[in-house]
């Protein structure tokens, strides 16, 4: 017998309240009339009598109410050994299917090994088989049909999912609470060394669970991949864009690979690169041949290795014209539209041409002929502009007002709509500047608080954020960029202004970054993102977009979504590696390029002494079919812990009673 939280033994202290309360029990007394008390001497009374117990059959089940508590929360259990070849066993047969089982005939060995584990199973016993990759698909229930099993184990096909151990060990966990029985678990794997959690403990099976290893790859296999690409989603500019890609090798000695950059089918330049013994070499090209529109582009290595599937990575790139964004401002103020469009001309991937015009200029403007629109430290704007203007924010546009001494002194923010509070001058406190203190890292234009060290802010305008998201704030808490959602756009404000008087931020390189990324959000280019990693979920529509219906055409050609899917689904999992055409619920069309989880693309194996400990052996796990640990007899837990709760139940139902009869209010009679 044993517990399994020893620990709350401790709450059995609690037993001397009740000796403590019923030591406590008041003195009855029958009070009798009497003339006068004068005469008598006062004298102290003993309360020794007093204090001796009563209620015996009360105490004990008070005390019992509180032992067999401690006791259940302990979780005792008592351990049965079951023979081996007993009836009364579950065998669970997982066999990993995910994409490093690709190299080679991995898959199909270890199908045929577990068709034989199950050919010598007894008629009586039952049996399940799971499959394991990023997740656990049971793929049948525990029967002993044997036709059930063997078909189930025939259907399993290679994944590109991504292998996890902590994954089986969990469903087996599951399985085990509702199996009171002994369990033989079978793991037909390559027992890939990056499938094992950062955590030993997630690993951990049950008391009645007995591990077995099925290793398919006896040895680590050389492999070479195309570990990742990095390059731009958005393009105008064909023949200045920049593609590199790493190549990596696992295990591998040094060789010579050839390396193709390919378009839309077609491969447009090759190079050669000398790649380390399991190293990295990198290969670039500075100029694509690209239609309009979304090309399909790859980049290949010529592997010549077991595993061909990890030679080639996906990613697209979407060539359109530049976007016009409109940059408004007084004819003053000569500095904010000097720094932000240079800014953005040394941001290389921002396709954005800037029409930079003074306020004086504006009124006859219209805004939807552009594709975001800045406002910069106007005291007002055209009233016609200025309808213009909202009507194209509630229709779907973005705006970016910057906030500096003129345009603080307004009741009101332009186009954002919030109450002016008094502004700060931090020149005038004793450090003269302020710094940014806190950011949400998660805002597409707010960057890292890393970025925005160094940055000082002399002056800064307080507005009422009521309804706003705030992405950066200041170390005094007055918010710096906010973001507020207008109609079906977005008005973004920042509290300074783009010159370098009110703060010193043009002056820093983290000026360029912040600008490309606040434009490339305004610009709505921010919704390109780059290559995806199979099991992962991409979101289709927002809260404003329910009930609208989307289209999804996966690798394969397929419609995966049915018709109420299409218009109640609220993200999708890839499955599979390669290119899904995507019309989301915005309308907008996407395609988006999902590859495998370059951590399968090292096959190196588990250590033998990892898999020992695993397995709860202290020797080294030999390759090949192992023996489970306990071959004559499986150790069976049996839980005791609801028995003491019965236990409980009935002592609080008798301690109830038993304290109706002894401690009732006594009425006296008249």
């Amino acid at each position: 017998m044993g517990l399994v939280a020893p620990a709350f033994l401790v709450g059995a202290l609690a037993v001397g309240l009740p000796l403590y309360l019923h030591l406590l029990r008041r003195k009855e007394s029958n009070p009798r009339p009497f003339s006068s008390l004068m005469l008598f001497e006062p004298r102290q009374q003993s309360t020794t009598r007093r204090r001796r117990l009563r209620y015996w059959l009360l105490l004990s089940l008070r005390l019992a109410l509180l032992l067999l508590l401690a006791i259940a929360f302990a979780d005792p259990y008592v351990t049965e050994l079951l023979p081996g070849g007993s009836p009364d066993k579950l065998l669970l047969v997982a066999i990993d299917n995910s994409f490093s089982m690709r190299a080679g005939t991995r898959l199909e060995d270890a199908k045929h090994a577990a068709l034989a584990v199950l050919a010598t199973r007894r008629p009586g016993d039952r049996a399940q088989v799971i499959a394991i990759g990023a997740q656990a698909h049971l793929l049948t229930q525990a029967v002993a049909d044997s036709g059930i099993l063997r078909a189930a184990v025939e259907r399993i096909e290679p994944s590109d999912s991504r292998g996890s151990f902590a994954v089986l060990a969990t469903a087996v966990r599951s399985i085990a609470q509702s199996e009171r029985t002994a369990i033989e678990l079978h793991l037909f794997s390559d027992l890939q060394k990056s499938n094992m959690p950062a955590s030993f403990t997630e690993v951990v099976l049950p008391r009645n669970v007995s591990l077995s290893f099925h290793n398919i790859a006896t040895a680590a296999v050389p492999n070479w991949t195309v570990e990742s690409v990095s390059a731009p989603p958005l393009v105008w500019d064909p023949h200045t864009t920049h593609v590199q890609a790493v190549i990596a090798g696992y295990g591998t000695p040094v060789a010579r690979r050839t390396v193709s950059f390919v378009v839309n089918g077609r491969t447009l330049a090759t190079r050669q690169v000398d790649i380390p013994p399991s190293g990295r070499a990198t290969a670039e090209i500075d100029s694509l041949e690209l239609p309009y529109g979304f090309s399909r582009c790859s980049v290949k290595v010529e592997g010549g290795d077991a595993l061909p599937a990890d030679d080639e990575y996906v990613f697209a790139i979407e060539r359109a014209d530049r976007k016009r964004g409109l940059f408004v401002f007084q004819t003053s103020d000569t500095r904010s539209p000097l720094y932000f469009d240079s800014a953005l001309g040394a941001a290389a991937s921002t396709a954005v041409v800037l029409d930079k015009m003074p306020v004086e200029r504006v009124a006859e403007v219209d805004p939807s002929a552009y594709a975001f629109v800045v406002i910069s430290d106007l005291a007002g704007l055209p009233d016609r502009f200025t309808r213009r203007l909202l009507d194209y924010v509630r229709r779907g546009g973005n705006v970016l007002v910057a906030l500096g001494t003129v345009a603080a002194q307004q009741r009101e923010a332009p186009v954002f709509a919030g109450r002016m509070l008094a502004p700060r001058l931090y020149s005038r406190d004793a450090e003269r500047f302020a710094t940014v203190g806190q950011v949400d890292g998660t805002y597409p234009a707010a960057g890292s608080p890393q970025e925005w060290e160094g940055v000082k802010f002399f002056y800064a305008a307080r507005v009422d954020e009521g309804g706003s998201r705030v992405a950066v704030r200041l170390q005094d808490g007055t918010p710096l960029l906010l973001d507020k959602p207008v109609g079906e756009g977005h008005v973004v404000l920042f509290a300074s202004g783009f010159d370098n008087l009110t703060n010193d931020l043009p002056l820093h390189p983290m000026f360029v970054a912040f600008s490309e990324r606040v434009v490339r959000y305004l610009a709505g280019s921010d919704a390109h993102t780059g290559p995806h990693v199979v099991d992962e979920a991409i979101a289709l529509r927002n809260a404003k977009e329910q009930a609208v219906g989307v289209e999804i055409i996966d690798p394969a050609g397929n419609r995966p979504l049915s018709l109420q899917e299409s218009v109640a689904a609220q993200s999708y999992e890839l499955r599979r590696a390669g290119f899904y055409d995507m019309r989301l619920a915005s309308g907008r069309r996407d395609l988006v390029a999902v590859n495998v989880d370059r951590r399968e693309s090292d096959l190196t194996p588990v250590d033998a002494e990892l898999l020992a400990l695993w397995r709860g052996n202290s020797s080294p796990t030999p390759p090949g079919i192992t023996t489970p640990k306990r071959a004559q007899a499986v150790a069976v837990s049996r839980d005791l812990w609801w028995y003491a709760m019965f236990c409980v139940l009935v002592a609080a139902l008798a301690e109830s009673a038993i304290a109706s009869r002894y401690l009732s209010t006594r009425w006296d009679e008249p």
